[in-house]
């Protein structure tokens, strides 16, 4: 009897134990989803204020950052009209001010590796070359997948949606 008692106690702490257990890997598995979940949106944020914030005084440090916030074809595809943007902005004296008006995560691939970011943002254009032109409004809608390129969130693809 004496021996059926501590069978069934060492049974009953060991099943305890492996509730816990999975109780402890369940949470600890919600919470780095949950960080992965945040860390997409915020990396997608940051690409995209780095697309609205050009300087004609600071373009070479703005073009390293937007180039520091992507990867593959986002960053090919950034890389290859960089030479473009910052003679435009060097020609005509731009400054742009951008604001990120809002940013939510649309979805998270099963093995969180991949994400899509859908960003609002909306940016100011004016020009210090001596014209009088006033200053321009634009709106910035988009749709923006996110790779988490060795624990790091980079944009990969940034497409501009209505």
């Amino acid at each position: 009897m004496r021996r059926a008692l501590t069978v069934g106690l060492v049974l009953l702490v060991a099943v305890s134990a492996l509730a816990v257990l999975r109780l402890v890997r369940a949470r600890t598995e919600a919470l780095a989803a949950e960080q992965d979940r945040e860390m997409a949106v915020r990396a997608a944020a940051a690409h995209a204020v780095s697309l609205m914030s050009i300087d004609h005084r600071r373009i070479d440090d703005d073009i390293k950052r937007a180039l520091a916030t992507s990867t593959g074809p986002e960053r090919a595809r950034y890389a290859a009209g960089q030479a473009a943007l910052r003679d435009a902005t060097l020609k005509n004296k731009a400054v742009q001010t951008g604001v990120l008006r809002a940013s939510a995560l649309a979805s998270l691939d099963g093995d969180r590796r991949t994400a899509q970011v859908l960003i609002v943002g909306d940016a100011v254009i004016h020009w210090e070359d001596g014209r009088k032109a006033p200053p321009e409004e634009r709106f910035f809608r988009w749709r923006m997948d996110v790779t988490n390129a060795s624990g790091l969130w980079l944009v990969s693809r940034a497409e501009l949606v209505q």
